[in-house]
């Protein structure tokens, strides 16, 4: 008995520093832990998030952007242009927050008037000390979130992990390149695609990565304008089941 409640006496000192850095912690039972990790991940859906920024924007109509760190200007443009129809579309980019596709559209859609959310697979505490991020964060045009302790750094693990996040929070999906049978993004499409995680899309014009064309063979929706992105029947955060519905954008 008294190990357990110095364990708690742990866990409660450890949350009150975390909120002392500006980190909110939800667990599974939280009302604010958004319902569509629970709906779509079952089991496998983290019991505890870490963040920092708007606790409300993880609950908000979102479309996931995706892909390589190393990205030619062609790819560049497309994640650019996904983040930008976002916000004119009254969405919110969710990604990975890192360099290459997910930070352009992240910065894009922020850029735009809209918010971006990032899931981390490295430090929390050592992400928001970043000035720039930081002054984000206080603007409340981005979130950052990490299933992972807010101190752990990164790993090849913890960036697989995240990735089935990143789509189970999104309406729709976009895979702007990805590697052939390698790679996060790629293992993350697949994932996704296996487990129906999101509806995925995968950029199919100019900029497509080589292992684009084979993720709409196997299921992923192939684009040629991100605005294609929003028009297709998707599912609503919250709802297991694709439906025939249409997730609604203010336009």
């Amino acid at each position: 008995m008294l190990r357990l409640l110095d364990r708690a006496t742990a866990v409660a000192l450890a949350v009150e520093t975390f909120e002392q850095s500006g980190i909110w912690t939800l667990t599974i039972a939280d009302a604010g832990y958004p319902s569509a990790l629970g709906e779509r991940l079952g089991d496998a859906a983290p019991p505890v998030l870490h963040g920092a920024g708007p606790v409300a924007a993880l609950t908000v109509p979102q479309v996931g952007v995706v892909g390589s760190r190393n990205v030619s200007p062609e790819a560049a443009g497309v994640a650019t242009a996904a983040g930008r129809e976002a916000a004119a579309r009254g969405a919110g980019v969710v990604s990975g927050s890192a360099r290459g596709v997910d930070a352009l559209a992240m910065e894009a859609v922020r850029a735009a008037g809209g918010h971006a959310v990032g899931i981390l697979a490295d430090s929390l505490t050592r992400t928001v000390r970043s000035a720039e991020l930081r002054r984000a964060i206080l603007e409340e045009t981005l979130t950052l979130v990490t299933p992972y302790a807010p101190g752990a750094g990164f790993s090849a693990g913890f960036a697989m992990g995240r990735n089935k996040i990143i789509y189970a929070l999104a309406a729709s999906v976009l895979v702007v390149t990805t590697d052939l049978d390698s790679g996060g993004t790629w293992a993350g499409a697949t994932e996704a695609l296996a487990h129906g995680y999101a509806d995925v899309a995968v950029w199919a014009g100019a900029g497509a990565g080589p292992g684009n064309a084979a993720l709409a063979e196997r299921g992923a929706r192939a684009i040629h304008d991100v605005a294609d992105l929003f028009d297709a029947p998707v599912r609503p955060p919250g709802r297991r089941d694709p439906g025939d519905d249409q997730l609604s954008f203010a336009v």
